[in-house]
């Protein structure tokens, strides 16, 4: 066989390690992109919503308490998702996301969440209302 062979087969190689490399990662950060948006609101907390570090794609991708309620309602945002008190303190998912009531819609005029749902003792600094009794509220308003 001829030298050239050997230095095309090597280069044809590295360049699939490379493509290769790339799109595991880029499919990594997609998967989170697209997994934001299906949250109400997502700031200010963002990957950090549902991954115990807030850039994921770094290599490390575990995910907290809420992440994997998440990945298990099959990586949807709804009514059960926002009754779950993924992380344990006492607030309800859908109170620290924004949207207690699970519709996919923002509470009243909430553009940042109140607390991580992923992470213990982070409930928001504001005294919340019952969460039951704002769904019952939101949907007077709502008309439902």
């Amino acid at each position: 066989m001829k030298p050239e062979f050997f230095t095309t087969a090597k280069r044809c190689l590295a360049e699939w390690a490379v493509m290769t490399t790339v799109l595991v990662w880029s499919s990594v950060c997609l998967a989170t992109d697209l997994d934001m948006a299906q949250l109400p609101v997502s700031t200010p907390h963002l990957c950090a919503s549902c991954h115990t570090s807030a850039s994921p794609s770094d290599g490390d991708s575990a995910l907290n308490p809420f992440g994997v309620d998440f990945l298990e309602n099959g990586r949807v945002w709804d009514s059960n998702l926002a009754q779950l008190n993924s992380d344990g303190d006492n607030c309800l998912n859908g109170v620290e996301v924004g949207d207690s009531d699970g519709d996919g819609q923002p509470d009243g005029n909430v553009d940042e969440q109140s607390g991580n749902p992923g992470v213990a003792d982070d409930c928001g600094s504001n005294d919340l209302v019952d969460e039951r009794t704002w769904d019952a509220l939101k949907a007077i308003f709502d008309g439902n």
